[in-house]
């Protein structure tokens, strides 16, 4: 199933471009700022796509009468499920930072790795939320609608969290006038480690309640 789902994912991928790019041509004196080809092109289709990898994780296992196997293997459960987040993490990471390159070429000019390891963090932040969301109600149909619902609360959410430090999105390359810029890079660091943070929480709380298998059988 993941290898299926991996090849929508770069099916969808590059419709998306090729979408935008056609938009490019046709209206070039519409083009997309450094922040926004971040955020357009890379960070919000990341966290997309983290939903995506992660929203059947726990469901396809139960789907496919191999959920209680995991739970019979040797192997801590923790250690089992890390593996499995971990796959989509790197799956991701790399994914991400090929967006952040082929934007950088064909739409923006920016720092693309630097813009591809900042956009790593969001989308990190929400396979721990899915994950989370997948165990709690068992259901990967759920856990897509209330990561996509959380994502979307985000986003709406922009005006009041953009200019403050808790904002998933935050700009890395474009800090405020009146800042220091010392200042501004601990802002961006304390931002995006404790999004990280965050999602390392979602992740064990997610694992802790895998204790009761049960509920997920």
């Amino acid at each position: 199933m993941f290898h299926r789902k991996m090849i929508f994912m770069f099916g969808g991928i590059v419709a998306y471009y090729a979408i935008l790019y056609a938009i490019a041509i046709w209206r070039p004196g519409e083009g997309l700022s450094v922040e926004q080809a971040l955020h357009v092109l890379v960070e919000v289709p990341g966290t997309v796509l983290a939903i995506y990898l992660t929203m059947d994780l726990v469901s396809g296992e139960r789907d496919n009468d191999t959920l209680e196997i995991l739970f019979s293997t040797a192997v801590s459960h923790y250690a089992t499920w890390a593996v499995r987040i971990v796959s989509i993490s790197a799956a991701l990471f790399i994914t991400l930072m090929a967006m952040s390159t082929i934007s950088y070429y064909f739409f923006a000019e920016f720092p693309y790795l630097l813009g591809g390891l900042n956009a790593c963090i969001p989308a990190f932040f929400m396979v721990g939320a899915t994950f989370l969301f997948s165990v709690l109600f068992r259901s990967g149909n759920a856990a897509g609608m209330l990561a996509v619902g959380l994502l979307i609360a985000i986003l709406l959410s922009t005006e009041i969290f953009e200019e403050t430090s808790y904002y998933l999105f935050l700009k890395p390359f474009d800090p405020p006038s009146d800042l220091d810029a010392s200042l501004w890079i601990n802002r961006v660091v304390l931002n995006r480690a404790g999004i990280a943070i965050l999602g390392i929480l979602f992740i064990f709380l997610a694992l802790r309640r895998m204790i009761e298998r049960e509920k997920l059988l």
